[in-house]
């Protein structure tokens, strides 16, 4: 081959070898910024999967579902990778080192009086999916208990039900919580109903640490090795650094 047949060869390599790359059917849960940010296409979780895979001969393309039914995809094989599972929640899929830690809290407006867990028997009280299964086993016995409780797919519905009083106490991770009252508040007709000073944030539960689960091993390892390498080169924390905050957040508005 002549060397310029050669430079041909590599030129066409390169413009053809994206078309060959391989789908990598992600399932993610409705919008929850700023981890996943689903009008943008972007988001700390999507951006550390895109980055990860980068190189890969596979493409992630994300499948934004209620949570329950990107489970039931995955065993089905019509997806081949779930964001934010917990050890024990599905079997028979390889799941990652520790992704990201999500901080739950309790919000409630200034008026109703919650300091333990066992405060919300008999409120009414919006969670998201598989907050039963995930925030413990007391949490799990109260919420089983009480008619008033429910999960919910979309959460910037539990922060705007909050807001108006149609439920009592909300449990969401905090950058989501915060990132769509911010949002709400912009509206200059109804802002100041989301004024950030009416909530109150209560610290009921531990942190929270998510791995993504694959169907395959080979994937799996591929992120794995990724993640690690993005951790000790710093791409890690700036991807969050570029949505305002940090691997390690902790409490990011004190309660009153």
């Amino acid at each position: 081959m002549t060397p310029f047949n050669r430079l041909l060869s590599c030129i066409l390599l390169l413009h053809v070898s994206p078309l060959l790359a391989e789908p990598l059917r992600v399932g993610v849960s409705f919008a929850i910024p700023p981890y996943v940010i689903q009008e943008q296409g972007r988001g700390i979780e999507l951006d550390l999967l895109t980055a990860a895979f980068a190189d890969s001969g596979y493409e992630p393309q994300f499948v934004y579902l209620p949570l329950e039914r990107t489970f039931r995809m995955l065993a089905q094989g019509k997806l081949d990778a779930v964001i934010n599972v917990k050890p024990g929640m599905l079997a028979r899929v390889y799941l990652s080192q520790p992704v990201i830690t999500f901080h739950n809290r309790v919000f409630t407006l200034g008026e109703v009086p919650v300091r333990t867990l066992s405060d919300l028997a008999t409120l009414r009280v919006s969670a998201f999916q598989r907050a039963q299964q995930i925030l413990g086993e007391e949490f799990a016995r109260i919420s089983a208990r009480n008619a008033r409780y429910e999960e919910v797919a979309r959460q910037e519905s539990q922060v705007q039900k909050l807001l108006l009083g149609r439920t009592d106490a909300v449990i969401l991770e905090q950058q989501v919580f915060y990132y769509y009252l911010a949002q709400l508040g912009q509206d200059k007709r109804n802002g100041e109903r989301y004024r950030p000073e009416r909530v109150r944030q209560l610290d009921l539960f531990p942190p929270t640490q998510y791995h993504f689960a694959f169907r395959q091993a080979a994937q799996q390892q591929w992120f794995d090795r990724q993640l690690t390498r993005m951790k000790e080169d710093g791409r890690y924390a700036r991807i969050f650094t570029a949505y305002g905050t940090s691997p390690g957040a902790e409490n990011i508005k004190a309660s009153p």
